[in-house]
């Protein structure tokens, strides 16, 4: 199961928050509620433990995303701590999202949440940041 639908770093074999990237380098942000080896570098922001690392030496750099169909129809889905999955409708019918008591509007978009047994082809693609980082900057 997928723990994190944002933009992660595993480095030095440690899952961190993806920060800001620049220069050669990335932010890498300690995950509240997570142990971890050392504190060693990391700069204290309040509640955040921040560090910048050079993105060559990071194992990978990532985002996962499900997906998946309640009803036939398509939503982008984000796992709660409580085992449900929060749901953004990405279809087309405005009629169809309010007839099927999706909360929202046509503005903002639709939303539910569901038991992962409801939804229906549910998938989780990969967007590898780091390959993409490394095509633009060869060395």
């Amino acid at each position: 199961m997928v723990q994190h639908t944002r933009e992660v770093v595993e480095y030095k074999s440690e899952t961190y928050f993806a920060g800001v990237e620049s220069g050669g380098t990335i932010e890498i942000v300690k995950i509240p509620g997570e142990s971890y080896a050392t504190d060693e570098g990391f700069e204290h922001y309040e509640d955040l433990r921040v560090k910048r690392v050079p993105v060559r030496e990071v194992d990978a750099w990532y985002r996962d995303e499900f997906t998946g169909k309640w009803r036939g129809q398509p939503f982008v889905l984000y796992p709660n701590q409580d085992g449900t999955m929060g749901a953004d409708y990405v279809g087309p019918s405005q009629i169809w999202a309010e007839e099927n008591g999706l909360e929202g509007d046509q503005y903002n978009g639709f939303r539910k949440t569901f038991n992962q047994d409801e939804l229906e082809d549910v998938q989780v693609n990969r967007i590898d940041y780091l390959a993409r980082w490394k095509e633009k900057n060869p060395a």
